[in-house]
This record gives C-alpha cells, sequence and structure tokens, in this order.
C-alpha cells in the first residue's frame, strides 16, 4: 500500500501531461520535447521509478522491521535496474517482491544473532543494514537477478502477445492476477 501513492502520483502527472500537452499524430498523443508538459511528464516517471523499490523496502520493512527498510529499498532498485545483472528490462514487481523478502529474512536473521553489548547499539542502524544490503545486492547481481528478468520478460511477451488475439482470455488472467494482488 506504500508504493499505490507513487503510481497514482505518477499516473496522473503523466496523464495531466498527455491531455493538455499532447500533440496527435499517427501515432497517437505525443508531448513535445521542449514543452513545459514534458517536464510534468518527466516527474510522473520519476515517480513510477520508485514503485518496485518502496514495495520491497516495505516488504523487508514487515519482515525486520526499520533494520530491512534500507536493504529492501536497494534489493528492490536492483531488481528493478536490469544494468546490474545484465538484463534490459530489469526482474520488475516479481523480482522486487522477491529482494524483499530476501532482504526480510537476511535482516531478521542477522538481526537475531547474538553480539556482545557494545555492538548492540549499531546493530539496527549499520550492522544489519550495510551487511543485509551487501548480501542481498551481490545475491540478486550474481545468482538469481537474471533468472528473475528471464521470467518476468517471458511472462510480460506472453501477456502482450495475448492482446488483440484473445481478449477473454487476457482479461480473465489479469483479474485473477489484480485478485491475487488484493488479497
Amino acid at each position: 500500500s506504500y508504493m499505490v501513492a507513487f503510481s497514482v502520483i505518477g499516473g496522473l502527472l503523466i496523464a495531466i501531461a498527455l491531455t493538455l500537452g499532447g500533440e496527435k499524430t499517427p501515432g497517437g498523443l505525443v508531448i513535445p520535447d521542449a514543452s513545459f508538459w514534458k517536464t510534468i511528464e518527466k516527474l510522473g516517471a520519476a515517480s513510477f521509478t520508485f514503485m518496485v523499490p518502496i514495495l520491497a523496502g516495505f516488504i523487508a520493512f514487515s519482515i525486520a522491521d526499520r533494520p530491512g527498510l534500507a536493504p529492501g529499498m536497494i534489493g528492490g532498485l536492483i531488481a528493478a535496474n536490469g544494468s546490474f545483472y545484465g538484463s534490459e528490462a530489469g526482474a520488475g514487481f516479481i523480482g522486487g517482491i522477491i529482494g524483499g523478502f530476501l532482504a526480510g529474512y537476511v535482516a531478521l536473521g542477522i538481526k537475531s544473532m547474538k553480539v556482545p553489548k557494545a555492538i548492540q547499539p549499531i546493530m539496527p542502524i549499520i550492522i544489519i543494514p550495510v551487511f543485509a544490503s551487501l548480501i542481498v545486492g551481490l545475491v540478486f547481481v550474481y545468482v538469481i537477478g537474471s533468472p528473475i528478468a528471464q521470467v518476468f520478460e517471458a511472462l510480460t511477451a506472453w501477456l502482450s502477445s495475448m492482446q488483440g488475439t484473445s481478449s477473454i482470455l487476457l482479461a480473465i488472467i489479469l483479474g485473477a492476477m489484480i485478485s491475487f494482488d488484493m488479497g
């Protein structure tokens, strides 16, 4: 639910930019590059870039509390940015969910370790976030990032191929995905 605001802001700003500043072309509405409305569109797009990191961060937060938040967001950013592991599309929401769970449980595991009393005060602000971020980042970059990105790309291509050919089946699949997402 924390990412909903980012989705709403992004969608509304892009819609406003297209509605008020878009020019009709044979390919649809296009916003001129040098216009004020292009800036509004870019602000909307910037809001969308936060969705996967926020999703992953708050999944990790729900598992490990505050020490999991930063590692989850870092894992979500790595999931959304395929350049870390050689993918153009990234691992998307699926990667963000996996990154959030991974970060949360890694942070929780580190949090449950017995440490000397002198180190306990810095555990939630330094030790847990740094080591959890490092572990999640390395696991995502070297082990799971590319396979998850391939699954995400295949799923996206499969859903895109259904447009126009089987609208009813596509609507059923999308409806089921939304229902699953909403619980």
